[in-house]
């Protein structure tokens, strides 16, 4: 998943110190995954054996690497979570995390076998599919996208409508800019997001895409009040930090991501509905990434939470259905993302998920905390 552009060219441990940056908005690089998918299947043949569950041994617990989609932060918090609580002990796991990055293609890297599990978002998995990525969704964190864009509140924007000519700065490739112009019908110019806000915070007439738990409070901390628009009240609403793995890791090792799946569902329900939890996590957090603060950990933490538990997955984190996956490809067929036949279906498997449902109390953030 792209975020934003970066030196670093490999994924880092989590007890890693390297500068960081911060967390930027998901999008689709089609010509990149395109070309990786060339190279998978003989890298699959190659690597396989490096996976972690491939060297287990008898009775010790079962080696699992996770790659995340970005540097770690609140929206890894639950990942974390699990970790310092010891519940992938529990289950008998020895789970490493690798941090991911702008460079740090997951699905490939998952794929091949030198990574187990990894994260990304869902046009991610479909377009991966498409170009015969071997790997399938297990798990939707984010039940509704948090992805959209932000404009000055004193601009006089109010709707998407009003926001018609004026100049976006988004991601290259972003399905859902794409979706505003073709079904929505506005017309706008775009900007590249190059990973600063600097252009929108100095420029009052941009419309800057990002994500309402980051960019957000960047925006809130350089003194800009915003008014912030998702994608998905607009319609366009794809799952965001999927948990994926690769059909033959699926197929070999279903109790080892069904233990995954179980422990990582706590530590996320524990991360957002106990404090004293969320304290050391985000701890552990900037331990691994010592470029973020402790104030954007805990506004994040504060506001992705309904992301999470909106719709099925108050009853169940991380829950997927068919009718969300169908919907996903009817729209990226449409806007040409998509230029094969896709099933629904065989994008993804929640028969491992655990029935994890979200903490019935959010709490609010330690005063002062942000």
């Amino acid at each position: 998943m792209d975020r934003t552009t970066s030196t670093s060219t490999s994924p880092s441990t989590a007890t890693s110190t390297a500068p960081r940056s911060p967390r930027m908005p998901a999008s689709v690089r089609r010509r990149a995954i395109a070309a990786a998918a060339i190279a998978v299947v003989a890298a699959t043949a190659l690597s396989a054996c490096s996976s972690g569950a491939s060297a287990d041994t008898a009775g010790g617990p079962a080696p699992v690497k996770l790659v995340l989609g970005w540097y770690a932060n609140s929206e890894s918090g639950g990942y974390y979570a699990a970790d310092t609580e010891g519940l992938y002990t529990d289950h008998k796991l020895a789970v490493s995390i690798q941090q991911g990055g702008p460079n740090v293609s997951g699905t490939t890297i998952v794929a091949s076998g030198r990574a187990d599990i990894g994260i990304a978002d869902a046009p991610s998995i479909a377009l991966a599919q498409q170009e015969g990525i071997p790997i399938v969704a297990v798990a939707a964190l984010y039940q509704t996208n948090p992805v959209g864009v932000m404009v000055h509140a004193d601009s006089g924007m109010t709707s998407f409508d009003d926001m018609q000519n004026h100049t976006w700065v988004v991601q290259t490739g972003n399905t859902a800019a794409d979706y505003m112009a073709k079904e929505k019908g506005l017309t706008f110019t775009t900007q590249a997001y190059q990973g600063s806000i600097a252009n929108f915070l100095a420029d009052d007439s941009l419309v800057q895409q990002g994500w309402s738990t980051n960019e957000v409070y960047q925006a809130k901390k350089a003194g800009v009040d915003t008014t912030f628009f998702s994608y998905a009240s607009a319609g366009y609403n794809p799952y965001n930090d999927v948990i994926f793995t690769s059909k033959k890791f699926l197929s070999e090792h279903p109790d080892t991501v069904k233990g995954f799946l179980a422990a990582s569902m706590q530590g996320w329900s524990d991360y957002m509905g106990k404090t004293d939890v969320a304290t050391s996590t985000n701890a552990a957090l900037l331990k691994a990434n010592s470029e973020q603060t402790s104030d954007s950990l805990w506004y994040a933490w504060d506001k992705q939470r309904t992301f999470l538990t909106d719709g099925d997955g108050g009853a169940q984190l991380g829950a997927m259905s068919s009718e969300r996956w169908t919907t996903l490809v009817d729209q990226l067929t449409k806007l040409g993302v998509l230029t094969k036949k896709i099933n629904p279906a065989d994008l993804f498997d929640a028969t491992l998920l655990p029935k994890v449902a979200a903490p019935t109390d959010l709490p609010a953030a330690p005063a002062g905390s942000y």
